[in-house]
């Protein structure tokens, strides 16, 4: 007895190995409330209901899922978190895997009960930037030009840009051009974003109305918790579109 009392003891692990393949990380109480609050938001989302079904563990969303192929993630995995009761599991997802998904609804597609998988991961993604987690401030800060022009134009292409001629080396009828492509794509203005003089031209009404429903769906207070300068630097051009507006409105007697 007083042999192995006298032995050296390892101190004790709160997480096990099989928690940190599983992607588990350690947590206070301040991740646990977070954890909490977003679980309570994500089980009584209307959506959830009619995409989360059930689940045989059948694995045919992943087997055609392209993002399983290279990464760390699995639809089925993701589809069986969202159908179990635990918050911190959850918000352990929604640190990097649900960011892999490429929401092309393959999962969807092959899945025999029905279940929206991508739906729900959608349903994931909008809590981590409603919530302002790390995850999704790393996932969109490359995006926020695409989402200045988004929001303010409500397209980010403009249909002529999109000429084969311009891009013969994409797609799956790609060729070898003998033309330098760099010069070929100097054609595209970068001055304008990459949109063409003839690209289509939102009105400012339009592009009024189109912020007034970001702002009312709540998508501009969710992109103030991971990018408020962005938000302020929409809200400064709709600001001056808006008096630009009523000043036309009043010179040439619109709704008067």
């Amino acid at each position: 007895m007083t042999v192995l009392q006298n032995l050296p003891r390892k101190k004790a692990d709160p997480v096990q190995p099989s928690m940190l393949i599983a992607g588990a990380r350690p947590h206070d109480d301040q991740t646990e409330a977070l954890a909490a609050n977003i679980f309570k938001d994500f089980k009584s989302d209307f959506r959830y209901k009619e995409y989360v079904l059930g689940c045989i563990n059948c694995g045919e969303c992943t087997t055609g899922c392209p993002a399983a192929r290279f990464y760390n993630f699995s639809p089925r995995e993701m589809l069986q978190i969202a159908y179990q009761d635990d918050p911190l599991v959850l918000l352990d997802a929604m640190q990097e895997k649900i960011w892999a998904c490429c929401q092309c609804y393959t999962c969807n597609m092959r899945c025999r009960f029905g279940n929206d998988i991508a739906g729900i991961i959608s349903v994931m993604r909008e809590l981590a930037v409603k919530n302002g987690l790390e995850s999704a401030k790393e996932v969109l800060k490359p995006y926020s030009r695409i989402l200045l022009v988004v929001m303010t134009k409500g397209t980010q292409v403009s249909p002529d840009m999109i000429q084969p001629d311009f891009f013969a080396d994409w797609g799956p009828f790609a060729v070898a051009r003998q033309t330098d492509m760099k010069t070929l794509r100097k054609a595209i203005p970068v001055d304008v974003l990459q949109v063409t003089d003839s690209s289509w031209e939102v009105s400012m009404q339009t592009s009024l109305e189109l912020f007034q429903i970001y702002k009312e769906a709540g998508v501009v207070d969710m992109l103030k918790s991971i990018d408020p300068d962005l938000v302020e630097m929409i809200e400064d051009i709709v600001d001056e579109w808006r008096e630009e507006f009523e000043e036309m409105k009043e010179k040439y007697g619109i709704g008067v």
